[in-house]
Formats: C-alpha cells, sequence, structure tokens
C-alpha cells in the first residue's frame, strides 16, 4: 500500500463510490481501510466525554479541526462487522430499513438457531443466488425459510439454507438518508414468484472475464452505464486512467483481459462493489504478501507520510462511540457527505440523539445520531408522504432543551405532532419566542430491530 501511495494512489478510494452511489440490489461494501496510516481532518476534544440522555450537538465535545494519522484515533481501523448497501429493487424490509441506506450487519449469530424464531423481530442478510436481501421471515420446514416483506409487495421466496440460502448476519445498524420519499418501485419480476437456485461457490476462480460479467450483470448495469460512472470517478480523482471505454470493458469480459491500469482496478471495484484487493489478487498482486521488506527511507516523505513524534492520545470521543457500538466504520468516512445528504458536512450538523427509546416514531426509534440541514428551518408538511415518512426537525426550546419532530409552521405558531415526541399531548409553540428550528433532519443513524 506505501508503493501505491508512492504513485498516487489509495485502495480506499474504492468505498468512497460503493457507498454513495444508489444501487439495484442490495450489494455489500469493501469496509477494509486499506492505509490505516492516512492523514484525516479531526478535531480537538473536550477530555472525559459521555454519550449521555441529551440530544447534544457534536461541537459541544469536538471544537477547531486539526489534522490526525487515524491509526493514532483509533485503536481498531478494520471491521468486524459487514457493510451493505440496501437496494432500490430489493427493499424488502422497507419500511424499516429505507433503500439506498448503509446498513450494519452482525455475522456472530447461530445461524442454524434463527430458522425456529416463529415471530422474530429481526432482520436478517440472507445471501442467495440472485445475491443479497435484507429480510425478515418465516420458517417453513426444517432448513428452509421464507423472505416475507411487509408493504412492498414483492414474491414471498422460499429457500433451502445451506444449498440456496446463506445467512450472513443479523442487521442491527442503519445510516438512514431521509431524503428517499415515496414507496420504492416494483419491477414485474420481481413481483413473479422465483425459485433460488444453487448457491455459486467457485465465482471469482475461473475466468477473470465470467468474474466480471457476473459483477455487471448484478449490477444490473450495462456496458455504457459502467463507462458513465467510471468517468465520474475519473472527474472526482482527476485522472483520465480511471476512465473505462464500454469497449475496453466487452473486451475484458469476453477477451478475458484485466486492465493494465491500477486506476482501472479502483473504478471496477467502485462500480461493481467488488473488493478492490480481491481484484489485485485476481492480477496477480495478492495483498497477503505485501510488506515484506523495508521502504527506502528517501521515498517515505514522497507517499506522504508524516513523522509523528508526539502521537495524540486515542480520542475520547471514539472511544465513547466505540462503547456504545463496538467499532466505527471508518471507510465511509469519503462517502458520508452523500450519505447524509449533505454536500458541506460540518461537526455543527451532527447530533448526538440522547435517549430515544421513549420516542414512537420509526425514523426515531433507537436513533443515535441525527445529520442536521441548519440551512432549512421552515418547517412544511410532505403532502404526498404518510405521517410516519413526514419531514422531521430538529427545536430548541426556550429553556435550552432539545427535541426532534415532525412539525408544522401556521402564521406564526408551530404545531407539534404528539406521536413523534413523549409529549401526550398537541404541543403549540410560539416560533422564534418559544421555539426556534435548528434545522430538518437529514439523517439518522439508528439501532435496528433487537439491537441495544
Amino acid at each position: 500500500m506505501d508503493w501505491l501511495l508512492v504513485f498516487g494512489f489509495s485502495f480506499d478510494a474504492a468505498a468512497r463510490f460503493q457507498a454513495s452511489w444508489p444501487r439495484y440490489q442490495t450489494v455489500e461494501l469493501d469496509s477494509r481501510v486499506y492505509n490505516p496510516e492516512t492523514e484525516v481532518s479531526w478535531y480537538e476534544e473536550t477530555p472525559g466525554i459521555t454519550l449521555g440522555d441529551e440530544l447534544t450537538p457534536l461541537n459541544h465535545w469536538l471544537s477547531r479541526k486539526t489534522t490526525q494519522r487515524l491509526d493514532a484515533l483509533a485503536e481498531k481501523t478494520n471491521p468486524t462487522f459487514r457493510y451493505l448497501k440496501i437496494g432500490t429493487g430489493d427493499a424488502y424490509a422497507y419500511p424499516d430499513l429505507l433503500p439506498e441506506s448503509v446498513v450494519r450487519v452482525d455475522p456472530r449469530i447461530a445461524a442454524e438457531s434463527l430458522p425456529q424464531e416463529t415471530d422474530s423481530k429481526r432482520i436478517l442478510a440472507i445471501e442467495h443466488s440472485r445475491g443479497i436481501t435484507c429480510s425478515r421471515f418465516r420458517p417453513s420446514g426444517p432448513g428452509r425459510i421464507i423472505l416475507c416483506s411487509k408493504q412492498v409487495p414483492y414474491a414471498p421466496v422460499e429457500m433451502t439454507l445451506g444449498t440456496e440460502a446463506r445467512i450472513l448476519g443479523i442487521v442491527d445498524l442503519e445510516i438512514r438518508n431521509l431524503a428517499y420519499r415515496g414507496a420504492p418501485p416494483v419491477s414485474s419480476s420481481a413481483a413473479r414468484h422465483w425459485s433460488p437456485a444453487a448457491l455459486n461457490r467457485s465465482e471469482g476462480r475461473g475466468r477473470i472475464g465470467d468474474y466480471l460479467r457476473q459483477a455487471r450483470v448484478r449490477s444490473r448495469l450495462s456496458f455504457h452505464e459502467t463507462s458513465e460512472r467510471t468517468r465520474e470517478i475519473a472527474r472526482v480523482l482527476k485522472h483520465p486512467n480511471y476512465f473505462c471505454a464500454a469497449s475496453a470493458l466487452s473486451d475484458m469480459e469476453a477477451r478475458d483481459i484485466f486492465p493494465r491500469h491500477i486506476h482501472k482496478l479502483i473504478s471496477l471495484s467502485a462500480v461493481y462493489c467488488l473488493p478492490v484487493a480481491g481484484l489485485a489478487a485476481l492480477a496477480g498482486l495478492p495483498s497477503e504478501t505485501a510488506g515484506r521488506e523495508r521502504m527506502p527511507e528517501e521515498l517515505i516523505h514522497i507517499r506522504g507520510r508524516r513523522s509523528w513524534n508526539n502521537a495524540a492520545p486515542v480520542s475520547y470521543f471514539l472511544r465513547a462511540v466505540e462503547s456504545h457500538f463496538e467499532e466505527i466504520p471508518f471507510f465511509l468516512r469519503g462517502a458520508l457527505s452523500a450519505l447524509l445528504g449533505l454536500p458541506n458536512l460540518s461537526v455543527r450538523d451532527l447530533f448526538w440523539a440522547g435517549a430515544t427509546a421513549r420516542l414512537t416514531h420509526p425514523y426515531l426509534k433507537g436513533a443515535a445520531f441525527l445529520a442536521v440541514n441548519r440551512k432549512s428551518k421552515t418547517p412544511a408538511p410532505s403532502l404526498s408522504s404518510p405521517v410516519w415518512a413526514q419531514p422531521l426537525y430538529l427545536l430548541e426550546l426556550r429553556d435550552g432543551s432539545r427535541l426532534c419532530a415532525a412539525c408544522t409552521l401556521q402564521n406564526d405558531t408551530l404545531l407539534i405532532r404528539p406521536c413523534t415526541t413523549s409529549a401526550p399531548l398537541l404541543m403549540s409553540l410560539r416560533n422564534h419566542v418559544e421555539v426556534e428550528v435548528l434545522g430538518r433532519v437529514a439523517a439518522v443513524v439508528r439501532r435496528v430491530g433487537n439491537a441495544k
């Protein structure tokens, strides 16, 4: 990885695009941090941070920007959980999980015990012949389950565990962008019953062309669409070699050839949601055999690594977050603005949600963090959306307390729905006198199902 940095490459760039782009099918993200020694923007912190019950802005604990090495902020940078991007055409768990959300999957389960649960609230990530689906389920005999969609009319699918399906884990966390409105579209093929095929356990061991074609078909992309996405990568990363022409993509599949440029490995990983280290291994560059010889001292400054004489202690804030969630998905750092729907993301836009167990709103149940658009301060209902999908706003009351709720502004009076807060009655407050609107909630990081 150090040699890649010398020539201006980072395998971590692929995860930025994998997580940002909408997907038709649910896909697994490459969650490995390839360069844990990279320098990242961070903040000066208040010692002794405690994530309590109050709804608190993160700038209460984090102040002026600084620069720090990633592995100096946290002892662990690579995750043990798995991370998926929910597809717009594969939203079996809607509205519990929204399309385009990123979810965390806990693989530490006794998979054989799950099919015996007759009324489980847990959402499983299940791998099958068409990809991955996050769904609730019902047992259907020994070793068989049926995927059940609560609101979207997908065809129910019965699968045999072990041969036709594999349980990857339980979904326990969701990064949900609230910009998604309306029910997911259902294609005619998704509404028709289909029989799952046997799982393919040899994917990636045969021809490289077959491997890339399977990935493209699974992504529901044409050569032209794939090429256009690589054009976007080339524009963002500012190098033309990241672009892959449609004819070159076709040749890779038909002639079983691999691209000569590292740029194109990163592009293919980003577009098809393939682990970039796995692609490099197919090209004869297995990462397991790397890092055995010391890099020449004269090149250390070229790869952009500083000498940190007085390394800062592990972050108090990140340590507090880890105590609640076990780990932090550092691989998402480049995609955070896109995931939260805030192009100019600032620490002032982020809030610790506090104690949300008492909140009944589907978006707020189990919420841990809120991302707020501070430019949107005029509450307005979405007349085309049901009550549970109404826009949410962060409010500050005259006594300094904060709450999050769906509300409407009529003249100079703010009306707050009782179903979204702990208040049993309709709240009517004078705007700019008894209450201030801090902004519209753009995204929520929330626990899912039985996760604590």
